[in-house]
């Protein structure tokens, strides 16, 4: 798989893509929705714990952590096999999404940026936010109440763009195989449920879609309008405001009820290559704990065995913990800067 294998896949036409096709893009799919994790937790562990953004983006990480096994789960159940800590080598911080996936920028709806890359830290909060917006940039987004243009923008493919495809191949080729659950896993929180045939896998990639980017110009996850998909919920960190849907007119905003933003722990962003051998044994526990997390996945994955996952889950908090731990005692970096987890795998 080559960094852009997303846009490679996506450039062949669609009867041409099999069952071989299929793995491909869903292991690419895995690298993606692993790639989101770390910079959105660097913005969650930054800040104080309780306030209006950590929770916000806790509730995101949960659902992005529910995508990812939801797409191990795919993958396994179409015949393939997860490769988790390997394909975590095609993540590069700060750098594009895997995959050649580029997020629109339409700077008339908000002020995205068109060299768009994801950073491991951050210069201030709102350029974290706007980059998480434009990480979960929608295909058909709210329009606000001013004009402002919903062309193409870009010849790449979006992250929605390409569960689009993923889905369309999934009902091209139903009946051609059969779907297995022996090594599949489940879990409560993040929810992730075993995919047993297409109106399963139907069912994950419309949530994966509806959490991450809302459906077509509709700003919720569900009917009852009783949360915001992930754009929307980083536009209100962005902005300092909730957002507010017209039922009537089908625009939104945000210009509700101010929300807290308090100023974070500074993290400086982590520079190319990482922070080389002179880190402190802060960052290097994170490394150890991120990697183990990592190997506790592909563990969990390969051989069906729920204790392996539970086992990754135990790294995941732990690894929140010395996050957290890092930050709060804001080690000053040779040059400037503070030092924040690089999840650099060892």
């Amino acid at each position: 798989m080559t960094q852009f294998m997303i846009a490679d896949l996506m450039r062949r036409p669609a009867p041409a893509r099999d069952l071989r096709w299929l793995h491909d893009a869903l292991q690419a799919a895995i690298e993606l929705e692993l790639a989101t994790l770390p910079p959105y937790l660097c913005g969650q562990w930054a800040q104080e714990q309780g306030s209006a953004p950590a929770q916000r983006i806790q509730g995101i990480a949960m659902d992005e952590m529910g995508h990812f096994g939801l797409v191990c789960n795919l993958l396994r159940g179409t015949g393939g096999k997860p490769q988790i800590l390997a394909g975590y080598d095609k993540v590069v911080y700060p750098g594009p999404l895997p995959g050649g996936v580029r997020p629109k920028c339409d700077p008339d709806f908000f002020p995205c940026d068109p060299d768009f890359k994801v950073v491991l830290g951050f210069d201030d909060y709102k350029s974290f936010a706007k980059m998480c917006m434009q990480i979960e940039y929608p295909e058909q987004p709210v329009p606000r109440p001013r004009v402002f243009a919903l062309e193409e923008l870009e010849t790449f493919p979006s992250i929605g763009e390409f569960y689009d495809a993923i889905q369309s191949a999934l009902e091209a080729l139903d009946g051609t195989f059969s779907y297995q659950t022996d090594k599949q896993l489940t879990n409560p929180s993040p929810a992730v449920s075993v995919i047993d045939g297409l109106a399963k896998a139907t069912a994950a990639i419309s949530g994966i879609k509806k959490q991450g980017e809302g459906a077509s110009r509709y700003p919720f996850v569900d009917q009852a309008a009783t949360r915001l998909a992930h754009f929307y919920t980083f536009g209100e960190i962005y902005f300092g405001r909730e957002y507010v849907f017209d039922k009537v007119k089908q625009t939104g905003d945000w210009t509700g009820n101010p929300i807290n933003v308090p100023d974070p722990l500074p993290m400086t962003p982590v520079p190319a290559g990482g922070y080389g051998a002179g880190a402190p044994p802060e960052v290097a526990e994170c490394d150890r704990l991120f990697t183990q997390l990592l190997g506790q996945l592909d563990q969990a994955w390969a051989t069906g065995n729920s204790n392996d996952l539970d086992s990754a889950i135990g790294s995941m908090f732990a690894l929140e913990s010395s996050g957290i731990e890092l930050l709060g005692k804001q080690i000053h970096r040779p040059g400037g800067g503070i030092y924040g987890p690089q999840f650099r795998k060892l």
